[in-house]
């Protein structure tokens, strides 16, 4: 299986932004920060003859897109765990453990909670009509629920030695069956809620900005900014391996933008009127999230202008790499679904 680069990874994963323009405060309880738009998500969706009955076309809608984006992220995570994976396992049909890696089997591989693929399928038959995006729920159900609970066992097993690695070898099946398989389609269905998502997106942002809702829309914005960084990287096809082959130019403007960006967040949030409009009880709701990633951009660059090769040789995303800076940037998307969405 060809892995992707991290990069591309990222700049999927920003479609984490599930823009329901609901708040919530530290107790967790949702407070409306807009108008029709904050509406509640149901833990389960609703069968299609009571939601044709309760909810309007643009709820349906809101709460399918929620989903779909949950997948969507569940999908990374996946797509990651069969990276690290075959960092361990040799990609052949017999199991086989790959030689010197210095990894323990297993290493950074996590199941997930198969319910959301239930949702989806649920999802997938109602309207709106997602077309391709639905299309793409029904293919990948089957291998994608194979690997979620084949992962979970893997990263919750502690007798996997036993017999000659005959569990291993069982989950292996599995795994080389249904990865390929599922790695294309899952692809293809991260590519297509990236086009719709931007879209939404960006009429979402200029609603905020328009409605004065200064805190949410330039959260908003730099987790954009950040997305726009992952493209430039991607569409010049560099990679860790490669960047110092990166070409600055657009990366320097977007590096401006972002902090511009984030000290317009900061003031937002010193303002209490500000956070009495927004429904946030919190004055530090990233917590230097922002300032990490702006730190991240910059190592980057700096990295890209010495010249010098990054040292991979460790196991994690080292300063100065994409990898490091889309990790930051994951967890900002995190932190806005949990202040903004959840």
């Amino acid at each position: 299986m060809q892995k992707k680069t991290p990069a591309r990874i990222a700049a999927i994963l920003i479609l984490a932004l599930a823009l329901s323009g609901c708040n919530k405060d530290e107790s967790g309880e949702s407070t409306e920060a807009g108008h029709e738009r904050s509406i509640s998500v149901p833990t389960t969706p609703v069968q299609t003859t009571e939601a044709e009955e309760t909810l309007s076309a643009e709820q349906m809608d809101l709460i399918k897109y929620n989903y779909y984006v949950d997948l969507n992220n569940d999908i990374v995570d996946i797509l990651d765990s069969i990276g690290y994976y075959y960092d361990v396992v040799d990609y052949t049909e017999e199991f086989s453990l790959l030689p010197d890696t210095g990894l323990t089997y297993g290493y950074r591989v996590y199941g997930k909670n198969t319910d959301i693929i239930d949702d989806c399928l649920q999802l997938a038959d109602m309207e709106p009509d997602y077309g391709e995006l639905d299309d793409l729920v029904r293919e990948m159900a089957d291998p994608l629920r194979d690997l979620m609970d084949t992962f979970s066992n893997i990263s919750s097993s502690h007798d996997y030695a036993d017999n000659q690695y005959q569990k291993a070898k069982d989950y292996h099946a599995v795994i080389y069956s249904s990865a390929d398989t599922f790695a294309e389609l899952g692809y293809a269905y991260m590519e297509a809620i990236s086009e719709m998502g931007n879209l939404r997106i960006a009429e979402e942002e200029e609603a905020m900005k328009e409605e004065g809702r200064l805190i949410i829309y330039n959260a908003s914005r730099a987790i954009s900014i950040g997305k726009q960084v992952l493209d430039v990287v991607d569409d010049q096809e560099i990679s860790d391996e490669t960047i110092t082959d990166l070409d600055l130019t657009e990366i320097r403007r977007l590096h401006e933008e972002l902090v511009a960006v984030v000290a317009d967040f900061d003031a937002a949030t010193a303002d209490n009127d500000q956070l009495i409009k927004e429904s946030l009880a919190n004055s530090r709701p990233f917590d230097g999230l922002y300032n990490s990633l702006i730190q991240a951009l910059e190592w980057m660059i700096k990295q890209v202008e010495s010249g010098r090769p990054l040292d991979l040789s460790g196991s994690g995303a080292p300063l100065g790499s994409i990898g490091h800076f889309s990790e930051v940037l994951s967890k900002c998307i995190e932190r806005y679904n949990s202040v903004f969405v959840e």
